[in-house]
């Protein structure tokens, strides 16, 4: 025979769940135990970035530049591209540029400049790859004015320049606050993490709260450079290493909630450095280091 469930049984524990689910933080229901690295979000488009609209809002500096079919951007004799002005969005971190440049040892300075006048916000300078590809310049120096991005060649003259779109800007680490530098998320060594090369990364992590019991968390580098972290007024330094991981570490409080850690990691110059582990549980002693003679 079979028993037919008290509907009532049923809604008085449906109500015990969710006064248990009401009895709970606010911070551990809406902070992940890990920072997340992603996923990218896409922010405003810039107007007529696209070229939907031909070449309204665009303009030059030099000789020549041309709409082609595609759209496409032809700047040639050293002309200057200026692309539409716009407004960073407050949490952009990069800004993507489809553009090329055809032949060889050619370099573009990429930078904003702002509308109201003043000094022009350097970027990036970029070599790009002959064909039109979609590069990733840093945009945090210049969010929340009202600028026009520059991309001007170097020492290029009669050299031509394609440039396909510029932005929509993107939110790489949503969250975080990226104050210099591009954040690159890889996959490298085994391990999901940032990407440092060519300069400094300045950033501090979207606000998490680690599981109960966990007693340490930690920054992990590798590669040739030096990271910088803090938590809570700890401050630790480690110089990464090619072929092993350091990690640095940090005390936990009992019980802490929304807790975010800053760092600066600096690639050696023509190296790169990759961050991992950055608010993971870390070991309660520093592991031996690891044998000489490691791959980096």
């Amino acid at each position: 025979m079979q028993s037919i469930p008290d509907p009532g049984r049923l809604v008085l524990r449906a109500r015990l769940a969710l006064a248990l689910i009401a009895m709970m933080p606010a911070a551990a229901i809406g902070q992940p135990a890990v920072p997340p690295l992603g996923p990218a979000t896409g922010l405003e488009p810039i107007p007529n970035g696209d070229l939907a609209a031909g070449l309204e809002g665009w303009s030059q500096v030099g000789p020549t530049m041309t709409l082609l079919g595609g759209p496409l951007i032809e700047a040639g004799d050293n002309t200057t591209v200026v692309g539409p002005a716009f407004t960073v969005p407050a949490g952009a971190q990069a800004l993507p540029l489809v553009l090329g440049v055809p032949g060889s040892n050619a370099l573009l300075d990429i930078s904003a400049r702002p509308v109201d006048g003043g000094p022009g916000i350097p970027l990036a300078t970029l070599a790009p790859d002959r064909a039109v590809r979609s590069v990733d310049v840093p945009i945090a120096p210049a969010r929340g004015r009202a600028v026009r991005v520059v991309i001007d060649p170097v020492s290029s003259l009669g050299r031509r320049v394609y440039v396909r779109s510029i932005g929509p800007p993107v939110q790489v680490l949503p969250g975080w606050d990226v104050r210099r530098g591009l954040p690159v998320v890889v996959t490298r060594w085994g391990r999901r993490g940032l990407d440092v090369r060519d300069a400094r990364l300045e950033a501090t992590t979207a606000p998490f709260s680690p599981r109960a019991r966990t007693a340490f968390v930690g920054v992990s580098v590798r590669g040739r450079g030096t990271v910088r972290a803090s938590l809570r007024g700890r401050t630790a330094r480690a110089s990464a290493k090619a072929g092993a991981w350091t990690t640095l570490r940090f005390p936990v409080p009992k019980g802490a909630r929304g807790i975010r850690i800053a760092f600066t990691a600096v690639p050696a110059p023509g190296e790169r450095i990759m961050v991992a582990g950055i608010g993971a549980p870390a070991p309660r002693t520093t592991p031996r280091p690891a044998p000489r003679g490691g791959r980096s």
